[in-house]
């Protein structure tokens, strides 16, 4: 008899999984609920800041959740619980609350949080157990750091252009950036061997928050992937025959036999004190995988240690078997009485939150063939409580509440993290396509994505004296979607500060036509500095292309793109694409004819114009010039 995935709902493996087209979710219905949400969750914060747990935890992530649904760090909700969690992080060791503070403080993107992310992620790298996980306390703190910190925190409003913080946008932190006491407490760490086993009864719950936060950090420059190595470790070797993870490590999963259960199906607990697997702890499982790819495949470490992660059979056995904890969007869910949450699976919302973070950081609209997103959007719209709350477990202190609403807004607390991991194939698929795309025919000229790219059309210079409109570029024959770009795109976008820097590197550097189109997809919806980094980002990836690539994307649909290649060509000093380059001072759009001016004069050290304020004449007659002087130069 085949048994779906345990999970706490035990009406989410009850129900079928039936064959009727998935109608889509209705997208104002959806933003209704979220707004309901929001406001039911403000509704329960405290006067003093906080919400109803004796932890800081549940306010930290009550103010990452009204982060992510689109409200201003300024708002008076979001500045009280940043004040209260920043005082109470001084002293923190609560596992969850460290991990959660780490998770608010960076999305808040204030520089001057940053001597505080970098205190709590010691304390995580000193809790770890030698098991790789964590367990629900870290170690305390000496006094003199204490100290230290609670001076910061004193002088935080009297400090001046953050003279002693690095601002946001000054490039990648490394170790090398962080505070003295902070690098003296790592070596102190690493001569215990990350903890010594400090705290035992590890579980697998505590472990993905820190594992999300460790990640995090990294951004800002922590050592943090020895420990993200140890959590991977952690995870392959405790993965059970059924794909899954319980909430303790247990001990080594069964290697597989031919008369093994199916992918999914519930197989026999080997160790863990008998506990099976869950889908909540299988999504952990699975987070501690794709942050291992992650590391691995850091541009930094140039293709190194890099990884595909659409061959790691781990992580496909992990997701076949989550795909078995819920249904699809054509069962019927919606309706009255059906998968209702109450007293006996009231921890649903939790597996929904873990589900949703693993689903968004590997970049998946569906798992096992199903479209986790808009039968899970079923689930919270028919469980929302009239006064806008979910109401489950842990619904006192409004975390069912948060879990809901980051679930409903696709809430990627990794961005950077799924822009290193490239397309990863949901193994439901009849046909795996593992990897990135995109990077051989990058090289080729070729272009699959959002903008193909057109093949140069053959230039005869003109010998007509009478102005002649600006030249546009041929029109696409067909568009082809890239739903990954415009994520990524939208992602880079909504970031801020140290994550918007490691998106951009990341994206400068990655392999696949994807980030081209992300970057090019972005840029106009940026602004002042973070628009001229990301048009810097592209051009310089561009200086990679082969010159033939060069031409054919200087004839691209997208102005980002021509621009960007019209660079790239004279970062080269190509100067056989000279004559390409003076065709786009014909451009319709101006930031092209600006960018192939410029390139014009560094790559030959003359100036014929046009200005930046020519007229259409003034144009054709610089373009002319150019052209002349491009004839007499002959086999130069």
């Amino acid at each position: 008899m085949r048994h779906a995935l345990r999970t706490t709902v035990l009406a989410l493996a009850m129900l079928t999984l039936g064959t009727a087209p998935a109608r889509a979710v209705d997208q104002a219905n959806i933003d209704k609920a979220i707004d309901r949400g929001v406001a039911a969750l403000k509704a329960l914060q405290a006067r003093d800041g906080t919400w109803p747990h004796e932890t800081i935890g549940a306010t930290a992530l009550a103010g990452l959740t009204l982060l992510e649904c689109q409200v201003p760090a300024n708002d008076k909700s979001v500045a009280a619980a940043a004040d209260v969690v920043r005082r109470a992080s001084v002293t923190l060791t609560h596992t969850y609350s460290v991990s959660l503070t780490i998770l608010f403080l960076d999305r808040l993107g204030d520089p001057r949080d940053i001597p505080l992310i970098e205190s709590l992620t010691v304390r995580l790298l000193a809790g770890q157990s030698t098991d790789g996980g964590f367990t629900y306390f870290c170690p305390p703190i000496g006094d003199t750091e204490v100290r230290r910190l609670t001076q910061i925190l004193r002088q935080r409003n009297e400090l001046k252009g953050q003279r002693d913080l690095p601002p946001p946008g000054k490039g990648k932190r490394s170790v090398r950036d962080l505070a003295p006491e902070i690098r003296q407490q790592l070596a102190l760490i690493n001569r215990m061997q990350q903890g010594m086993g400090f705290g035992r009864m590890t579980d697998n719950s505590n472990t993905q928050f820190a594992t999300l936060a460790l990640w995090v950090a990294r951004r800002h420059g922590l050592p943090v992937d020895g420990a993200l190595a140890r959590v991977e470790q952690r995870f392959r070797l405790t993965q059970r025959a059924d794909g899954g993870w319980s909430y303790g490590p247990g001990l080594p999963g069964r290697p597989a036999r031919a008369d093994a259960p199916p992918p999914g199906a519930l197989a026999p607990p080997v160790g863990g004190m008998g506990m099976p697997s869950t889908a909540a702890m299988t999504c952990a499982g699975l987070l501690g995988l794709a942050v291992a790819h992650g590391a691995a495949n850091d541009p930094d470490r140039k293709g190194k240690d890099a990884r595909d992660v659409g061959k790691d059979e781990a992580l496909r056995k992990g997701l076949l078997a989550v795909s078995t904890a819920f249904g699809d969007p054509g069962d019927k869910v919606g309706l009255p009485g059906a998968m209702l949450i109450g007293e006996n699976n009231g921890k649903a919302y939790y597996f929904l939150w873990s589900l949703e973070r693993v689903a968004v950081a590997l970049d998946l609209k569906t798992i096992g063939n199903k479209d986790w997103y808009a039968w899970g959007a079923k689930v919270l719209l028919t469980n929302q409580a009239a006064d806008g709350s979910w109401q489950g477990s842990y619904a006192s202190s409004g975390a069912d509440t948060c879990f809901a609403l980051l679930f409903l807004r696709r809430a990627n607390l990794a961005r950077d993290l799924t822009a290193t991991l490239g397309r990863v194939a949901d193994p439901g698929e009849a046909i795996l396509k593992a990897g990135g795309v995109g990077g051989s025919d990058l090289k080729s000229g070729k272009r699959e994505g959002l903008r193909p790219a057109l093949a140069p059309e053959d230039k005869k210079a003109s010998s007509s004296e009478q102005p002649k409109e600006p030249k546009k570029p041929k029109p696409i024959p067909t568009k082809v979607e890239n739903a990954r770009a415009d994520r990524l795109s939208t992602f880079l976008v909504e970031a801020s500060g140290p994550e918007q820097e490691e998106l951009l590197e990341r994206m400068q550097k990655g392999k696949g036509v994807d980030y081209t189109d992300a970057l090019a997809l972005a840029i106009p919806r940026l602004e002042g500095e973070a628009k001229q980094k990301a048009r810097d980002a592209l051009a310089n990836r561009f200086t990679r292309l082969t010159p033939k690539t060069l031409l054919a994307y200087m004839e691209d649909v997208d102005p980002e793109i021509r621009r960007a290649a019209v660079l790239a060509s004279a970062m080269r000093d190509l100067r056989e694409h000279i004559p390409a380059i003076i065709e786009r001072l014909a451009d319709n759009e101006p930031s092209v004819v600006r960018a192939a001016h410029a390139a014009l004069k560094t790559v030959t050290g003359k100036d014929f114009g046009p200005s930046a304020d020519a007229t259409l004449e003034e144009r054709n007659r610089a373009i002319e010039a150019w052209k002349k002087w491009w004839k007499s130069q002959g086999d130069k």
